[in-house]
């Protein structure tokens, strides 16, 4: 069998009996090289050639070729009855490739093969090659796509949706933010908050999960803390008063920094909360991390200088904490002999804590105003 370096330097009359008679793959290689040595007035041929070849893979070369030449009708006709499903999604791919914004047909056939395509793969080239000039009707069909069967098909809505809102500028798709409670596919998720975040639209996607389960808040806290994103207190303020020791964890993490009596009065309460914990009450690992990590960030605060001028709250609460950490130091340190595991215990303690030194500034922080009685 000919190779196409062969065959381009057949005679035209040879290559047009090929076109019409030879094999497979003649075929194919026959089609490129007329149309490079005859421009348009092989055209009419190509066409009736796409509507009437028998072998899938030879029309989907033809459905490349004839997009060269702007065949839009041609294309919307296979899109819509080629019995191969590959060959309607190519059809599509390049319909929606070459279309303009004038061209009404055209993204009324995308639509339709969106909506009606039995096969994933038409659905899914019908939304992965969207231009940004899409009509909004079809940008809205796009969206409701979200829920597809398909992960192919969820993907390419995601990256297409994702993609026009970077385009835009207008922020995330509320229907794509909404897909973050519900879609089922766990790398999916991740990929879809990733994006967010690169779109700066982190705040608008958290603000947009006031209501979602835990787990879910969980899910994107984590991937937040991973990308190193930064929220001012305001946005996470609603999410503290769930009361979840790990959720508090990465609320630390991603808090911008900054003077704020409320964020240093929610740090007191946090390790304020673990410290008062009776035995039976103590709900483990992550109740001591979240209370480790407060006065943490209550001891970076303050060498950062936010907490020079305390107010009589914050005051109030420090002392509170003094007097539940004296207290409870011992059984602090006994249950954390019950998990951890380095030998010398009572020194991996102290320096997980480093309960000398917020002790010190816990007693600087009490001694500041006239601080009212903390419950």
């Amino acid at each position: 069998m000919r190779d196409f370096a062969e065959l381009a330097h057949l005679d035209t009359e040879v290559l047009r009996s090929l076109l019409e008679a030879g094999e497979a793959p003649e075929r194919v290689r026959a089609a490129w090289a007329l149309a490079l040595r005859l421009g348009g007035t092989i055209r009419p041929d190509l066409v009736q050639g796409s509507l009437t070849e028998p072998d899938p893979g030879v029309r989907r070369h033809l459905v490349v070729v004839l997009a060269g030449y702007q065949e839009r009708p041609v294309l919307a006709t296979l899109a819509r009855q080629d019995f191969d499903e590959a060959v309607r999604a190519v059809a599509c791919q390049y319909l929606a490739m070459i279309s303009r914004p004038e061209d009404a047909e055209s993204w009324r056939v995308l639509d339709e093969r969106l909506e009606a395509d039995v096969s994933s793969e038409v659905r899914r080239a019908a939304i992965a090659y969207l231009p940004p000039h899409t009509p909004a009707f079809l940008r809205s069909a796009v969206a409701a796509r979200v829920g597809d069967e398909s992960l192919d098909v969820r993907r390419a809505v995601a990256d297409k949706l994702l993609e026009w809102a970077g385009l835009s500028g207008e922020g995330l798709s509320e229907v794509l933010v909404s897909r973050v409670h519900h879609e089922p596919d766990l790398e999916l998720r991740r990929e879809w908050v990733r994006r967010a975040c690169s779109l700066g639209g982190a705040q608008a996607l958290l603000e947009a999960l006031l209501d979602a389960s835990d787990e879910t808040l969980r899910f994107v806290l984590a991937l937040y803390a991973a990308q190193r994103v930064r929220l001012p207190w305001e946005c996470l303020r609603p999410f503290t008063q769930r009361g979840q020791p790990e959720l508090d964890a990465f609320l630390m993490d991603l808090l911008e920094p900054g003077a704020q009596a409320e964020v240093d009065a929610w740090l007191l309460e946090l390790a304020l909360r673990f410290w008062r914990q009776s035995s039976e009450e103590y709900d483990g690992k992550n109740s001591w991390w979240a209370a480790r990590d407060a006065l943490w960030h209550l001891q970076a605060r303050l060498e950062a200088g936010h907490l020079r001028e305390p107010d009589a709250w914050v005051s109030a609460l420090s002392r509170k904490l003094w007097e539940a950490i004296a207290e409870a130091r011992p059984r602090a340190l006994e249950e954390h002999a019950s998990w951890c595991d380095a030998p010398e215990h009572g020194e991996c303690f102290d320096e997980e804590w480093g309960l000398d030194r917020t002790m010190e500034s816990l007693s600087w922080l009490a001694s500041q105003g006239d601080p009212r009685p903390a419950e």
